[in-house]
């Protein structure tokens, strides 16, 4: 799952890793790169199996041997799999779309008007190069002038309605976690340039000289002599490790007990009096609340005593220098192309994606709802609706019987449980309500303004919310919930879940086919969902989304025994020589994937009884019922990465990575066992006693 910065959102996927078996050698290895993706069949095939490994010593490559061989990853890839895949052929879908909507004629601010002409400005590199840094000039200058409180207030509010975000300070909206019914004011920490870990651990030194190697560059190209440029990308790279260090750990970011810190504006001020929050909120139009909830205390402070003790001059060439990192990939030449070599050298890739394909991505980040209504207008029909929700339906009814019979929640809490499953609300492919983009102006010749207005929008709207009482924006958050994500996201705050149009197809969904393959694919990504709101963090909070402790001391005391076998289970498995899986970070995925392909099992038999009439149905390709299915679940996590991928994802990603996720929840499950006549001795074992069962 990938936690979002809106409110708590619990995802599908984010991005995961490669890993061999348990307690193995790393096998399934990317042998080389290619400059195309493949094409062939996407999603379930007995053309993907390799029949000649045994099952019971190594499933994964059992259901997928035959289609781990074909694939490698493209060029321009860090990774290949069920996800990228399909997100190669959503882009192309999306690609499609923009090029007609730029060919025609459209009425100014129409979702096809504003989608066209973004489309067409994102390309138009003759314009971006003539334009050179005249659009983000004054931030520049502000950023070389920057040296009192009210200054730094009015920069980062500045980048933050331009650019989407700031290296100091962002003031952003979320509902108040224990009152879900109201929006509070967040004090959220800047963006950094790398992750956390990227700036101290040793294996990532490569990548920390790639990027000193990137800021000297870019100040060459302003300007300065190679030594001086050199000396200023230390000082930066310094700075940010300054800052890094004591920051939120990827298992904390969205811990309630971390982060959950409300505090009085003048309480909040008194952690940054370098940046003038009044003032900030000032330069913003907005009124301060009595209360702010600061995520991050202690980055907080860090952030304060860096700019109390560096001269102004290391702080403004880092101000100045965030603000070029953050505009470089819309510009024209030669600050686009600096960048994209440098994430091409710091991902170990052959090649940058085409712009192109960038210029999808950038529109459906940015203008997300005018692109997902053309979207659904041509690729997402009312029967494929109907048929998802029916098997939600069903994936909802299992889990109740399963609380209604789990043998280890006690009478309190299972009436509680049942309370908030029964209240969770499951929309499927788009919203009811579309965001209005129309009064944003998209032009076909203005690239970095498109963007910078695009930014401005959202930032006014986010904070526009704030003291009001919240209202539940389906499908609105960006890359991750919109109708063009590949994902499906539990939302702790609202109790619900969105499943977007773009991942209803190949792999995870299709129409009218087997529903055994259906119901192990897209229906156990229902049941991840579900299982969501009952995992370690979905389980603080209530039926109406509010932070609370509905457990009893017992209920509680069971689940943690529960929790601290899978931590343990996942923690054994190797991704690289030296590198296991953080079984505690990637715990609430674990949950979900185990909860998920359960789920998906016990209501695949009960809508076979129910079509059946418990009339044995033969084998398909000489695999019974049970045994497509675990196939099935298997083929959806098919994955290759790059070292550097897997590395940078096992110290961040709370997902476990992939090819660990098509065969762990698995070994768990009684009926994986029986499918497959696993025992003692052969490497998918595991004794009944070891196997976690939760939900």
């Amino acid at each position: 799952m990938k936690r979002i910065a809106t409110s708590t959102l619990f995802c599908l996927s984010s991005v995961c890793a490669l890993a061999g078996p348990p307690m193995a050698d790393v096998i399934h290895r990317p042998v080389k790169a290619t400059a195309q993706a493949p094409t062939g069949v996407i999603g379930f095939s007995v053309s993907h199996m390799d029949r000649s490994v045994d099952p019971r010593q190594d499933f994964y490559a059992y259901a997928n041997g035959n289609w781990l061989k074909r694939l490698v990853i493209p060029d321009a890839e860090s990774e290949i799999g069920g996800f990228s895949m399909l997100g190669a052929n959503l882009d192309a879908q999306l690609q499609q779309l923009a090029v007609q909507a730029s060919q025609g004629r459209a009425a100014k601010g129409s979702p096809t008007q504003q989608v066209g002409d973004y489309y067409r400005a994102a390309l138009d590199m003759r314009q971006r190069d003539a334009a050179g840094l005249q659009p983000i000039q004054a931030d520049l200058d502000w950023a070389a002038r920057a040296s009192g409180p009210a200054d730094l207030a009015q920069l980062s509010l500045r980048l933050h309605a331009s650019a989407g975000s700031s290296p100091l300070l962002r003031l952003t909206s979320m509902p108040d976690m224990k009152d879900s019914s109201r929006t509070l004011l967040i004090l959220q920490m800047g963006t950094l340039q790398l992750t956390n870990d990227q700036y101290s651990d040793p294996a990532a030194q490569k990548i920390r000289d790639l990027y000193v190697g990137y800021i000297t560059r870019v100040h060459q190209q302003l300007g300065d002599a190679p030594d001086v440029a050199a000396a200023k990308a230390r000082t930066i790279l310094a700075m940010e490790t300054e800052l890094a260090a004591p920051r939120l750990t990827p298992a904390h970011e969205w811990d309630a007990a971390f982060i959950y810190n409300l505090l009085t504006v003048d309480e909040a001020q008194a952690l940054i009096p370098a940046i003038d929050l009044r003032a900030m909120a000032a330069a913003a139009r907005l009124t301060l609340p009595d209360r702010v909830q600061v995520r991050d205390l202690a980055g907080t402070k860090a952030l304060q005593r860096l700019l109390a003790s560096r001269p102004a001059q290391d702080v403004q060439t880092w101000l100045r220098w965030s603000v070029l990192a953050l505009h470089a990939d819309n510009l024209g030449q030669p600050w686009f192309q600096l960048s994209q070599d440098y994430q091409r050298q710091r991902d170990g890739l052959a090649a940058s994606r085409p712009l192109e394909r960038l210029a999808v991505q950038a529109l459906t980040n940015q203008l997300y709802h005018p692109m997902s209504q053309l979207y659904v207008q041509r690729h997402f029909t009312d029967a494929t609706r109907r048929e998802v929700t029916q098997m939600v339906g069903h994936i909802k009814d299992e889990f109740a019987r399963r609380l209604k019979s789990n043998p280890w929640l006690d009478a309190p809490t299972r009436a509680a449980a049942l309370v908030k499953l029964s209240k969770v609300d499951i929309q499927v492919g788009y919203p009811k309500r579309w965001i209005d983009f129309s009064s944003v102006d998209i032009r076909a010749d203005d690239h970095v303004g498109n963007s910078q207005r695009l930014a401005a929008f959202q930032l006014q709207r986010d904070l526009g919310k704030i003291g009001k009482p919240t209202v539940n924006e389906r499908f609105s958050d960006a890359g991750h919930t919109t109708p063009t994500s590949v994902n499906a996201a539990y939302d702790t705050a609202f109790n619900g879940i969105d499943i977007s149009a773009a991942i209803v197809q190949p792999p995870f969904f299709t129409p009218g086919a087997d529903p055994v393959v259906n119901y192990c694919t897209m229906g156990a990504v229902v049941g991840h969902e579900l299982t969501h709101g009952f995992d370690s963090m979905g389980r603080q909070y209530d039926a109406q989304g509010n932070l609370r402790d509905w457990w009893t001391p017992q209920a509680t005391a069971e689940f943690k025994k529960r929790n601290d076998l899978l931590v343990a289970q996942y923690s054994q498995f190797q991704l690289l020589p030296g590198l296991n899986q953080d079984g505690a970070l990637t715990l609430g995925e674990n949950t979900a994937d185990l909860g998920g392909i359960t789920l998906a099992h016990a209501a695949l038999h009960r809508a076979l009884q129910r079509k059946f009439k418990g009339k044995p149905q033969p084998k398909v390709d000489g695999l019974s019922i049970d045994q497509r299915c675990f196939v099935a679940w298997a083929q959806l996590w098919i994955f290759k990465a790059r070292d550097e991928y897997i590395r940078m994802l096992a110290a961040v990603d709370v997902h476990g990575n992939s090819v660990v996720r098509g065969y762990a929840p698995l070994m768990n499950l009684d009926a994986f066992h029986k499918a497959f006549g696993t025992r003692p001795g052969d490497a998918m074992w595991r004794k009944p006693a070891d196997r976690v069962r939760i939900w």
